[in-house]
């Protein structure tokens, strides 16, 4: 993190965030923008569920989460909904305990079925609906914690059972893994002539790989949040995101209002 920001490269750390009490809060939030803490869920049975973990983890990770309020370090939890987790948001004891836990900003999405497994992760429609509905009354109320995907996203499962977009945005990031090989265009589509190896191809040439084009057309992620956050315009997100970062950086230096 030192080398990247010498680089004047701005820095967000992604981390489920067991091993947070191990490193210098005080010197690492120096170098970052903020950090987006992977938190499927605010309690212990569910998240231990989720995560395939000990309770002794679960307690772990909420008391690091601690040491990021006491550091002052910016953070975010970033939850994927899924069928073992859904009472906390549609009952909203979710936000209760996110904002005892100290984060003003949680970004939200559902899990999106891999189509290389034989089971599901995903609720039942009946129970999405629920959520969506219960999420967006979260968001209406206008109360912390704020919710950084918009409400569209939300509104449109509702509606069509699934997100609306046109062209998949998945081409704006290039994703690679830690073998140093990146999918074309992304992991549905995980086979070795789609596969390319930044160590033998430059990003140039990745970039060029004619593979995009199927994202033009493709649809097959229905509610990930990512994909769909990613193939909105920008006029579609801008001011929740916007909202959501200040929220951050109210958190970070509190005598500054954004």
């Amino acid at each position: 993190m030192r080398y990247v920001y010498g680089l004047k490269l701005p820095i967000t750390l992604i981390t489920n965030c067991s091993l947070l009490h191990t490193i210098d809060l005080d010197e690492l939030k120096n170098y970052i923008q903020f950090i987006t803490c992977s938190i499927d869920s605010v309690f212990e049975e569910s998240y231990c569920k989720v995560r395939g973990v000990t309770p002794q983890m679960y307690q772990r990770v909420m008391q690091n989460l601690q040491l990021l309020t006491d550091h002052k370090v910016p953070h975010y939890f970033n939850s994927v909904i899924t069928k073992f987790n859904t009472k906390e948001f549609i009952d909203k004891s979710y936000f209760k305990r996110a904002k005892e836990l100290g984060v003003s900003s949680v970004s939200l999405t559902f899990v999106e079925d891999r189509s290389d497994v034989d089971y599901s992760l995903l609720p039942d429609r009946e129970t999405i609906v629920k959520v969506c509905q219960s999420v967006l009354e979260h968001i209406h109320s206008k109360e912390d914690p704020q919710v950084m995907i918009p409400p569209q996203y939300f509104e449109q499962i509702i509606e069509h059972g699934r997100g609306v977009y046109d062209e998949c945005g998945v081409w704006k990031s290039i994703f690679v893994n830690g073998n140093g090989t990146v999918m074309v265009p992304c992991w549905k589509y995980s086979k070795p002539e789609n596969t390319y190896n930044l160590l033998e191809k430059s990003v140039d040439e990745i970039w060029s790989a004619p593979q995009w084009e199927i994202a033009k057309t493709c649809h097959d992620c229905e509610v990930l949040g990512c994909i769909w956050y990613s193939s909105q315009p920008v006029t579609t997100f801008a001011q929740n995101y916007m909202r959501g970062l200040s929220k951050m950086i109210n958190q970070r230096v509190p005598d500054v209002q954004v």
